[in-house]
């Protein structure tokens, strides 16, 4: 239970997309993701999955494999073109060596075998979250602030205090300000 809890503080700040077509698994994985992440888009097939995928840009996919319409691997190549470094689960009851291993090929983040095992799953969900806080590591950005004359002697003396850089003021400052 505490893994869950830990593992929700981290989801919350995410948004993620269910391709499953199967009525009661669809429902039950939004049950269960449902209080997971910021929000949670549903799609029962790869091409409705790949539309919503599109429009919305989820940070975690979690899609089936075997659905009709476009299947799970088909939608994994088309979004892995889109973006390669998505973050792709795949929950699924095929046994199938082949699709099994292209999904490796294709760099799935995680693979899921069904029936789902509670523990399994929350494991694949933090190795997902550590998967992205990495991503988010190197995709920040540096920019550049201009600060009036009397707010850059603060930051510079405050710096001086507490031995860090001006940028770590500043960043601290907005982290404060937008209370991430």
């Amino acid at each position: 239970m505490e893994d869950l809890i830990k593992l929700a503080q981290e989801t919350k700040k995410l948004t993620a997309l269910i391709v499953e077509d199967r009525k009661e698994d669809n429902e039950l994985m939004q049950s269960f993701f449902g209080n997971l992440f910021k929000s949670l888009y549903s799609a029962y097939s790869g091409k409705e999955g790949l539309a919503i995928y599109k429009d919305k840009k989820p940070d975690v996919v979690i899609t089936d494999l075997i659905m009709p319409d476009m299947d799970g691997l088909e939608m994994t190549a088309e979004i892995k073109k889109i973006n390669e470094d998505q973050i792709i689960v795949v929950v699924s009851a095929s046994d199938d060596i082949e699709k099994v291993t292209k999904t490796i090929s294709l760099k799935v983040t995680s693979f899921v075998h069904k029936p789902i095992e509670t523990k399994k799953l929350i494991d694949s969900m933090s190795n997902v979250v550590e998967k992205i806080k990495k991503n988010k590591t190197i995709e920040t950005k540096s920019f550049t602030v201009t600060v009036p004359m009397d707010i850059y002697e603060m930051v510079n003396e405050a710096a001086k205090d507490e031995r860090i850089s001006k940028n770590g003021i500043i960043i601290r400052a907005l982290k404060e300000h937008f209370k991430e």
